[in-house]
């Protein structure tokens, strides 16, 4: 059951995370449109004065809410070198105290995201180019923390479990090559 609410909520925020990508990629397209119009029109502004910082927000959001769902689809980089060791006699082993530690190490990420963004919020603290409040950005990248850690702990417990770890069908790379 923590399985499945764990993948539905990673999937869900796989697509806030496309959404991510999406957006920046139009900003992007964007501030370059208004940089050529600029040396045509001399009274244009030369660019979009928030997209650095927004490009920031959304590669942050887009990376963050679509870690859980990689991690759960095994598509993310990890050192294969311990695992393959001694032919794949110890990669239960090795994963498992991986997963151990990943687990207290992203719960210890998650718990810092919310505690960072409830600081900024109680402060009201702005962005200084755009005035945008900081703890928006921020919670995005708490919850996409919360949801890597809650993959983390269920891949934790399937390796206990000897249960299988991944679900590989959930991967973007699985889609597009099927």
């Amino acid at each position: 059951m923590l399985e499945g609410i764990a993948d539905g909520l990673s999937l869900l925020a796989g697509y806030l995370a496309a959404l991510c990508v999406i957006l920046l990629t139009g900003l992007i397209l964007a501030e370059i449109a208004v940089a050529m119009l600029a040396r045509i029109i001399p009274l244009m502004p030369s660019g979009i004065g928030i997209a650095w910082e927004y490009s920031a927000y959304l590669m942050g959001g887009a990376f963050m809410l679509g870690a859980g769902m990689t991690l759960r689809a095994g598509q993310q980089i990890r050192v294969e070198l311990l695992l393959r060791a001694w032919g794949g006699r110890f990669h239960a082993l090795f994963d498992t105290l991986s997963s151990v530690a990943g687990a207290a190490t992203t719960i210890y990420l998650a718990v810092a995201m919310i505690s960072l963004t409830i600081r900024t919020y109680g402060h009201g603290e702005v962005s200084q180019d755009s005035l945008t409040p900081l703890w928006v950005p921020q919670a995005g990248l708490a919850l996409g923390a919360c949801l890597l850690a809650l993959q983390m702990v269920v891949r934790m417990l399937a390796n206990l479990l000897r249960q299988p770890a991944e679900r590989p069908e959930l991967g973007a790379a699985t889609a597009i090559e099927g």
